[in-house]
């Protein structure tokens, strides 16, 4: 945590409310009122905080079957993609606040589909862990090796973001076998 987010932190008056959230038991609804009515870049950086803290930099990216398996994941289902919807701050929100609301050992799962990669990606800083999408998809171009091609992509777009990537299905791991 760097300093000028903990001096936002101490002038929204949210210190001791941002100490029970590092301990990562989660939040409860009274503390995740005041969060609502909080700037939502200090709420953000908290719920990032949370993360980084419990989760470490790792993304896993999970297809949809897997992620059904996976009991530690909250797959969030977010109202996205209308036109009369909530905006992507609104989206990026609930993120977060989910993120503060579980315990910290439970993942933040968010779908690829459903968001669309940049507002997936900008999820990953406003809490999320967990990425869910079809990483065998036959829907790109027959280039680079098709299906593989996506995770390939993928995991250049989070290890330049500094995180490290871990996919949960064995045909992706198995995919990325000697690409750089």
């Amino acid at each position: 945590m760097g300093r000028l987010w903990m001096r936002a932190i101490e002038r929204a008056g949210l210190s001791e409310l941002a100490e029970r959230a590092l301990q990562g038991h989660g939040l409860s609804a009274a503390d995740l009122a005041t969060l609502r009515a909080s700037d939502v870049l200090v709420v953000a950086g908290l719920a990032d905080a949370v993360r980084e803290r419990h989760r470490g930099d790792e993304v896993r990216l999970v297809g949809h079957e897997q992620a059904r398996q996976h009991g530690d994941l909250v797959r969030l289902q977010l109202d996205a993609g209308r036109a009369d919807g909530p905006t992507g701050q609104e989206l990026l929100l609930e993120i977060a606040l989910a993120r503060l609301a579980q315990p910290a050992d439970r993942g933040i799962a968010i779908s690829l589909e459903q968001l669309g990669l940049e507002l997936a990606q900008t999820a990953l800083a406003f809490g999320a862990d967990t990425l869910i999408g079809d990483l065998s998809t036959k829907r790109t171009l027959p280039l680079a090796d098709g299906p593989a091609a996506r995770r390939v992509e993928l995991t250049g777009l989070l290890q330049r973001a500094g995180r490290r990537v871990r996919f949960l299905d064995a045909e992706a791991a198995a995919s990325l076998q000697g690409s750089p």
